[in-house]
């Protein structure tokens, strides 16, 4: 992993042995919030964008964005990752969709 960048990926823990492959297995869990299909639609019509960019494009709060930030997160549909800043502070956190 270069310095340049660091990527977060959350993963569910799949239930079952490793040797059984099965069709639901493989597939990404459905998504049952609203709000987390109109976050998924921005990201993937917008690219990677901050917490900030998505709250003041949808004008949702950053503790509920931030949930379904997560649970987009967990079921696999997104990643986070940090550029790597040349100068003090805290890096801007992006979040872009995985293939």
């Amino acid at each position: 992993m270069s310095n340049n960048q660091f990527i977060q990926v959350i993963r569910k823990p799949e239930v079952g042995s490793s040797d059984q492959t099965s069709p639901i297995q493989s597939e990404k869990p459905s998504i049952v919030h609203e709000l987390d299909r109109q976050l998924l639609k921005i990201l993937e019509k917008e690219g990677a964008l901050t917490r900030s960019k998505l709250v003041s494009l949808t004008g949702i709060a950053r503790s509920t964005l931030y949930d379904s930030l997560l649970r987009l997160m967990l079921k696999g549909y997104i990643a986070s990752f940090s550029e790597d800043r040349r100068h003090r502070g805290r890096p801007k956190v992006f979040y872009k969709v995985l293939d």
